[in-house]
């Protein structure tokens, strides 16, 4: 699989920058599909291929930052003849999902599934609304992207073995709390240390913060962690 990373920051996008979006693609090239696709995300992915070419979309959550370009998506596809594309996506915010039914946005509930090469399984985790981590497994190897989360029980098992861990690194240690919405990069150190992840990518990045500070913290526990940047392609 190839991972293409389309915009990496979160709750907003920095300058010149896009809120969370991420491109897998099979090694074949003819399984493709779009996990969240926030603020700026949309004119990203047609650097990297057309609306057709996408199997389908899977939100992990209903928050702005994390599908706000979803609404422009239904002017691309009916500019470009697609009568439906599949979209993933939590039946939770009611108000938030009302906004994509209709068009050719044709929705179904997050649950297991296979999308062409891809094997694709989720697990609830612990946001302010429902939301959903996402493993894939295709060509042989394992993706894991967290989404927004804080603490989750059981995010160390579903995580375990990834050949890659896209993990939500929202906050620095001084701003987390028990009830903050996202882990601190250091957890998300321990969280890859704990499954046996064979690489960890932090992602989420607050535009406020300097990506540094947010690296130091997370390799006293993981030290070949990378922060995501927008643009930038990983083989898994």
């Amino acid at each position: 699989m190839i991972l293409t990373m389309l915009g990496v920051n979160g709750p907003y996008p920095s300058i010149k920058g896009a809120c969370s979006g991420y491109l897998l693609t099979s090694d074949s090239g003819r399984t493709k599909i779009l996990i969240d696709c926030g603020s700026g995300v949309l004119g990203r992915l047609l650097n990297e291929c057309t609306v057709r070419d996408l199997n389908a979309v899977v939100l992990s959550h209903l928050h702005f930052d994390h599908m706000s370009d979803m609404l422009p998506m239904n002017y691309l596809l009916n500019a470009a003849g697609v009568e439906s594309l599949k979209v993933i996506c939590p039946q939770t915010p009611e108000k938030v999902r009302r906004i994509l039914e209709g068009g050719a946005l044709d929705l179904y509930p997050t649950q297991d599934l296979t999308i062409g090469e891809m094997k694709i399984e989720f697990l609830r985790v612990s946001h302010p609304v429902e939301t959903y981590a996402v493993r894939v497994h295709c060509d042989g190897k394992t993706f894991v992207y967290t989404g927004d989360t804080n603490e989750c029980d059981a995010l160390t098992l579903f995580c375990g073995e990834a050949d890659l861990l896209l993990a939500d690194a929202g906050l620095l240690r001084d701003d987390w709390t028990s009830k903050s919405a996202h882990m601190t990069s250091g957890m998300c150190a321990r969280l890859a240390r704990d499954a046996g992840a064979k690489m960890l990518v932090l992602t989420h990045i607050n535009p406020s913060y300097n990506a540094e500070a947010v690296l130091d913290e997370a390799i006293i526990d993981y030290p070949e962690a990378m922060v995501a940047r927008a643009g930038i392609r990983i083989s898994i």
